[in-house]
C-alpha cells in the first residue's frame, strides 16, 4: 500500500508540476504573443496617415486608388488583434488597457486620416471635376442653356457639401486638395454668375416677347444692362462675347436699337482706366439681387411674382387664388429663407436671420389692420438687413405688396 501511495503521490507531484510548468510556459507564450501583435498593429495605424500626407510635402495628392490596400490592410489587423486580445489570458484591466492603446490609434490615423482623405478625394474627383468639365465643354461650344445647367450643380456643390474637403487631418494635404479642386471651383462659379443670371433673364425676355409682353420685357432687360459692367472681360472670353451678341438680338427685339457695350465703372482711388476696380458690396449685392428674383421666380411662380424696382427693393404680386398657408410657406421657405442664403444676410434688424428675436421683428412687421392676404395690396414692410459678401454692409430692404386682382 506505501510503494503504491508513494507511486500516486509521486505521479500527482509530477502531474501537478508538469501541468503548472505547461500553464506557465504557455500562459508567458499567449502574453508575449498577444503583445507582438499589438505593437505590430500599432506600429501600422501610426503610419496610415503618411500614405497620403508625405506626398503632400512634395506637393502632390496620393489618389485614393493607391491606398486602398493600406487601408484594408489596417482595417483587417486592427480587427484580428482586437478579437486576439480580447480572447487572451490578460487580466481585465490588462485588455483594456491594451484595447484603448489600438482604439484610439485606430480613430485618429484611419477613422480620422486615411478614410476622409479618401472620401475627400474621391468626392473631388467623382463629383466637382466632372461638372467642372461639363461646363468647360459648354462654354467652349457656347452652350448658354448646359452652362447655366453647370453652374446651378456647381452651385449646390460648393454651398452644400463642399465640408467633406476639410474632415481630414494633415493641413498639408488638406490644403493642397483645396487649391487643386476647390479652389478652382469657387473661381468658376464666381466667372459665371453674372452670365448666368443675363442668361436666365435672357430667357424670360425671350417668353415675354412670345407672350406679346414687349413693356415687360423692355423693363427686364433694363436688369441685364445693369450687369453688363459686371462681365468679364469680351476680348479675352469667347463665351462673354458670344453672350454680348445674344444681348444685342434681345436689345434689338425690345426696341432699343443702341449697341451693346459693357460699362466699366470709373475706378475709385486711382488706378487708371487700364486698371479695372474692384466692385463695391452694393454692386455684389445688387448682382445677387438680380439672381435671387430670378431664382425666386423660377421656383415660386405659382404663388408670386417679384420684381426688383431698385437698389435694395422689391415689389411682390400675389397670386388672386392664393390661400393664406400657400403665402406663408411662400414667405418662410420661399421668399425668406433664399433672401438669407442668396445675398449672404448675416443679421436681420441686428440678430440673426433665424433667431427668435429677427422672427418676432418680421411678425411686427405685418400691419394690425390686415385681416386678409387682400389686405396687403400696397403694403410695404422695411427690413434693416447686414449682408456680408465679402464686408458688412447695412441696407434697409423695402418689400411692397401686390395683391393681383
Amino acid at each position: 500500500m506505501s510503494k503504491r501511495f508513494i507511486k500516486q503521490t509521486t505521479a500527482a507531484v509530477l502531474l501537478t508540476t508538469s501541468v503548472l510548468s505547461f500553464s506557465s510556459a504557455a500562459l508567458g507564450a499567449t502574453n508575449s504573443s498577444v503583445d507582438q501583435s499589438v505593437n505590430k498593429v500599432k506600429a501600422e495605424l501610426s503610419k496610415a496617415t503618411t500614405h497620403y500626407v508625405n506626398p503632400s510635402l512634395n506637393g502632390k495628392l496620393a489618389p485614393s486608388s493607391t491606398l486602398y490596400p493600406a487601408l484594408n490592410s489596417a482595417k483587417k489587423n486592427y480587427q484580428l488583434t482586437r478579437s486576439a486580445v480580447v480572447s487572451s489570458k490578460l487580466s481585465t484591466a490588462q485588455k483594456n488597457a491594451k484595447l484603448k492603446e489600438i482604439d484610439t490609434l485606430y480613430n485618429e490615423k484611419v477613422s480620422g486620416g486615411l478614410v476622409p482623405y479618401i472620401d475627400a478625394y474621391n468626392y473631388a474627383t467623382k463629383y466637382l471635376v466632372p461638372i467642372m468639365n461639363e461646363i468647360a465643354a459648354a462654354q467652349e461650344r457656347n452652350d448658354f442653356a448646359a452652362v447655366e445647367k453647370g453652374y446651378h450643380k456647381l452651385s449646390y456643390q460648393l454651398k452644400g457639401r463642399t465640408a467633406i474637403l476639410y474632415r481630414f487631418s494633415g493641413k498639408a494635404a488638406r490644403d493642397l486638395l483645396l487649391e487643386e479642386y476647390k479652389k478652382p471651383a469657387d473661381a468658376k462659379r464666381n466667372e459665371l454668375m453674372v452670365p448666368v443670371t443675363i442668361t436666365m433673364k435672357i430667357t424670360e425676355i425671350n417668353d415675354l416677347l412670345k407672350a406679346g409682353k414687349k413693356v415687360e420685357a423692355k423693363a427686364e432687360f433694363a436688369e441685364i444692362e445693369a450687369l453688363l459692367h459686371r462681365l468679364p472681360n469680351a476680348s479675352t472670353n469667347k463665351f462673354v462675347a458670344a453672350l454680348l451678341a445674344e444681348v444685342a438680338k434681345v436689345k434689338a427685339a425690345v426696341g432699343d436699337t443702341s449697341p451693346v457695350t459693357p460699362v466699366t465703372p470709373p475706378v475709385s482711388g486711382g488706378g487708371g482706366d487700364d486698371t479695372p476696380s474692384n466692385p463695391s458690396q452694393q454692386q455684389i449685392l445688387d448682382t445677387k439681387v438680380a439672381a435671387f428674383v430670378t431664382l425666386l421666380n423660377t421656383t415660386q411662380s405659382d404663388k408670386a411674382t417679384a420684381v426688383s424696382d431698385g437698389a435694395n427693393s422689391f415689389t411682390v404680386t400675389l397670386k388672386k387664388d392664393l390661400k393664406p398657408e400657400d403665402f406663408v410657406s411662400y414667405l418662410g421657405k420661399g421668399f425668406y429663407s433664399k433672401f438669407v442664403s442668396e445675398l449672404g444676410v448675416t443679421k436681420v434688424n441686428g440678430h440673426a436671420p433665424t433667431s427668435q428675436e429677427a422672427v418676432q421683428y418680421l411678425t411686427n412687421q405685418v400691419p394690425a389692420k390686415v385681416d386678409s392676404l387682400a389686405d396687403l395690396d400696397g403694403e410695404t414692410i422695411t427690413l434693416p438687413v447686414t449682408v456680408n459678401n465679402g464686408s458688412a454692409l447695412n441696407v434697409d430692404f423695402k418689400v411692397t405688396f401686390i395683391f393681383q386682382k
